[in-house]
């Protein structure tokens, strides 16, 4: 008898040290699904320049609907449709509130439309030029301007937020993929985020994905219908960190969350003059998957 009790303790307190069954972290979609992504980013910005210090902050919220027009494997065509776009800002930038939310106003009911491939990866954008028409509501400068701000490989990170490549098989805890963006910062350059992914853990059918990221930066310029560009910069990211809950029996994202340092020194010409500034920033954006809109008409 008590040798059986000794061999049941035994199997109780070896179960937790079974490796678990491997799990599928892509999304499982089918036609005429919808879904809605609640996205808040937070932006914390200190500028020092011409011997003055400012800080100022702006925190945006996004709302937008996700509907699934075709769940063909390897051609998957999900649209976009933004419900909502608010913008706070504190410090310098607060008079610059109120303008700036008359304009996010046009977004309601803006669509896009990406294809996806097997692997998740964008392999075309449809929607573009209609989606800047909208919003420039016909003032030619306007829609420059949200053309620079909102270039269409930025708009592509928008979906691939939400809709996470993933490895193409089922993974074990501990396993580790990569993947590479280039992220475009509006009036600074880009960003080229060499993201590495880590399934942490699985628990109640939720994975714990944990990321770190390489970045490096290379400024672009920006002028057009900017009234500045960067001629130089040495800026660098310290810290690039998050974490993303997947739900596997779902086969869905439930939430994500990443926060991205940064901080360095920069050269603005402004009207032919060139300005030097240093720079230190700490981005927090989060993002929720709901099956109902939050946002009440």
């Amino acid at each position: 008898m008590r040798t059986a009790s000794a061999l049941a303790a035994l199997v109780v307190l070896a179960a937790p040290l079974a490796a678990a069954d491997p799990v599928n972290l892509k999304w499982s979609l089918k036609d005429g699904d919808k879904f809605y992504a609640s996205t808040s980013q937070e932006l914390n910005q200190t500028i020092k320049v011409m011997g003055q210090t400012v800080d100022q902050k702006m925190t945006t919220t996004t709302v937008a609907r996700f509907d699934v027009k075709s769940a063909k494997t390897g051609a998957l065509e999900v649209q976009m449709t933004y419900t909502q776009v608010q913008i706070k800002m504190n410090g310098p930038l607060a008079a610059a509130g109120a303008g700036a939310n008359a304009l996010t106003d046009r977004f309601k009911g803006a669509t896009l439309t990406a294809t996806f491939d097997k692997n998740f990866e964008i392999t075309k954008l449809d929607g573009y030029d209609k989606f800047l028409d909208k919003l420039s509501d016909g003032d030619e400068m306007m829609r420059k301007v949200f053309e620079t701000m909102m270039p269409e490989n930025a708009v592509r990170v928008m979906f691939s937020q939400v809709l996470v490549p993933a490895p193409s098989d089922k993974v074990n805890t501990g396993h580790k993929w990569s993947r590479t963006d280039k992220v475009p910062l509006p009036g600074l350059g880009d960003l080229t985020n060499k993201t590495q992914f880590t399934l942490d853990s699985v628990k109640n059918d939720v994975a714990t994905i944990k990321t770190t990221a390489d970045v490096t930066f290379k400024a672009a310029g920006g002028g057009g219908a900017l009234p500045f560009k960067i001629t130089k910069a040495d800026l660098k990211s310290d810290e690039v960190k998050g974490t993303i809950l997947f739900d596997t029996k779902g086969g869905r994202l439930k939430s994500s969350d990443a926060t991205m340092k940064l901080k360095g020194s920069m050269t603005i010409e402004v009207q032919n003059m060139e300005i030097e500034a240093e720079l230190e920033q700490k981005m927090v954006t989060k993002t929720e998957i709901l099956e109902k809109n939050p946002v009440k008409d």
